[in-house]
């Protein structure tokens, strides 16, 4: 999720300086928790630490910051309900502000774009968030790797490209993997062993199976056995499923013990997008649940 933001932030550099918020550390119910981040400029703002009236006190924060050319400042936000709270969710958050201009923090953020936008994960200093608790390393957008450009897969890559997930498609068949159906994805095609070069990355790699037919999946498994994911799942129903596996090696079916299959949240789901909507929602799980521990 920083990704999109620090390059988006390089970028908005050229035009004057501009404020970084991070929510640094939260107790009890809050909109977001540690590690949401927003930019802000003297009238404009991109991205959301929880919106609402805590946001807002956010946004004047940072606009004061800007007019006072300070370089960073703490901040507290009260949702406890109590007379002076900015909300009753029950919690609060401190967040930092950073004050950033490109004459002294160009090429800091040109650096931190650029090394996630390579897949690199990145040591971001205290400094560079106005945090005085110290550096904290940020990893750059997960990959999200769809096995079939049939119907599912397309709704799948249509549906994630706002998720902050880096796009691979892969499918053997080339008219359905066409770099002009999935633009701003990389496109695969042909033998099953292209798909090592998908997973030849730092990024932790979400694998979603959605292939038409049982062969494909059991070509796709024997490539992937042994490989590290974040999440790995397969559409099909259970018999399927079972069917898949007897069909692999032993060895190979015992280091896949961490596939999600049937794949997806039981919503009864039956259209492609319904279907994209449930796997989405299974792989927005994972990677909570990542992101906490």
């Amino acid at each position: 999720m920083d990704e999109r933001l620090f390059s988006r932030l390089a970028t908005r550099l050229t035009d004057g300086a501009l404020v970084l918020a991070s929510v640094l550390n939260t107790r009890g119910a809050t909109p977001r928790k540690r590690g949401a981040r927003m930019l802000i400029g003297p009238d404009w703002a991109e991205f959301s630490i929880g919106g609402g009236l805590a946001e807002a006190r956010v946004l004047a924060a940072a606009r004061n910051l800007l007019e006072q050319r300070s370089a960073a400042e703490l901040v507290r936000i009260d949702l406890t309900g109590g007379s002076d709270s900015a909300g009753v969710c029950g919690g609060s958050m401190l967040l930092a502000l950073r004050r950033w201009c490109a004459d002294d923090s160009g090429q800091r953020a040109a650096q931190i774009a650029s090394a996630l936008r390579g897949g690199l994960p990145v040591e971001l200093r205290g400094a560079d968030v106005g945090d005085p608790s110290g550096a904290r390393v940020i990893a750059p957008d997960a990959r999200l790797l769809i096995v079939g450009g049939g119907h599912c897969g397309a709704a799948l890559y249509e549906l994630a490209q706002s998720l902050d997930f880096d796009l691979w498609i892969f499918d053997p068949r080339p008219e359905y993997a066409h770099a002009t159906q999935f633009p701003g994805a990389q496109v695969l095609s042909g033998d099953f062993a292209q798909l090592h070069l998908a997973l030849d990355t730092q990024r932790d790699i979400y694998a979603v199976l959605l292939n038409r037919d049982f062969h494909s999946d059991v070509d796709t498994l024997r490539v992937f056995a042994g490989a590290q994911f974040a999440f790995l799942g397969m559409m099909g129903s259970r018999k399927r499923i079972a069917a898949v596996l007897a069909a692999l090696p032993t060895q190979h079916a015992q280091s896949l013990s961490a596939l999600q299959a049937p794949v997806g949240l039981a919503i009864g789901a039956q259209t492609p997008h319904e279907i994209a909507i449930s796997v989405l929602a299974h792989l927005i799980q994972a990677r909570a649940s990542r992101l906490r521990s």
